[in-house]
């Protein structure tokens, strides 16, 4: 066994699980990151949520929600503990803390087939683009006043706008895109992935809310995650979670 592996089993044996207080962790469906199937949850950011959990030594407690938008109204009022897969903003600053665990992915835009190749970002310029509510891609896009975008609730109800021709570009984390292609079929006739793309060189976080009912104070609860991602064993959980579950990507 691992060194990684003894560390995880040796934090699930200190303290018995039904004792444990809880943590409540909001997700909507957004593949790979969050995979909601009836009452099966996983994904990405459920299996670092998960550690999380472990390692302050509390209950992992899912909530579902039928989006992110609803999810961080959640997290601002305090019915949730916690969001994973957040880009930290002043704004948000207001009423979450930010505990890091991975690096950001790469973006991406999809178009229909008639739309001449995107090389570089001045040819965004004159398009639609769809978005998702409260998300946040890079700084020059997010920033850009020039753009017309349009807002949607979801990834999912975005796609099937795309599909309509309700909007010419949708943007989207590169690593979404194989799951996107497996949930419509359509995909591989009608649309494609543009050349340009654009990485921040910034964390993913975890966003806990300031009205969070977890018990730990917020001093040890940073030192413990910080701690977990220096040593990347939130990395570690993800890498496993790849190698099992590869349809997805």
């Amino acid at each position: 066994m691992s060194k990684y592996a003894w560390v995880v089993l040796a934090i699930l044996m200190s303290f018995p699980i039904w004792a444990q207080p809880k943590l409540r962790l909001c997700v909507d469906h957004y593949p790979p990151f969050q995979i909601v199937q009836g009452e099966h949850v996983s994904g990405e950011n459920l299996v670092a949520a998960r550690l999380f959990a472990t390692l302050i030594e509390h209950r992992l407690e899912i909530v579902k929600s039928p989006n992110f938008a609803r999810c961080l109204r959640m997290l601002e009022t305090g019915d949730v503990d916690l969001i994973a897969g957040l880009i930290q903003q002043p704004q948000r600053m207001t009423y979450a803390h930010f505990l890091p665990y991975r690096p950001d992915s790469a973006y991406r835009f999809i178009s229909d087939l008639t739309v001449a190749d995107i090389y570089q970002y001045d040819a965004l310029q004159g398009h639609t683009i769809g978005v998702s509510r409260d998300t946040y891609y890079f700084e020059r896009f997010d920033q850009d006043q020039q753009l017309r975008k349009i807002v949607v609730n979801s990834a999912e109800i975005a796609m099937n706008m795309l599909l309509r021709g309700r909007f010419e570009l949708l943007i989207v984390p590169e690593i979404t895109i194989a799951s996107l292609q497996k949930r419509f079929p359509q995909f591989e006739q009608r649309l494609k992935i543009h050349p340009y793309q654009f990485q921040e060189q910034r964390v993913i976080y975890f966003g806990v809310s300031r009205k969070h009912q977890l018990q730990i104070d917020d001093a040890k609860l940073k030192a413990v995650i910080d701690s977990a991602y220096q040593q990347q064993l939130f990395i570690h959980e993800i890498a496993r979670f790849v190698e099992q579950n590869v349809d997805w990507y």
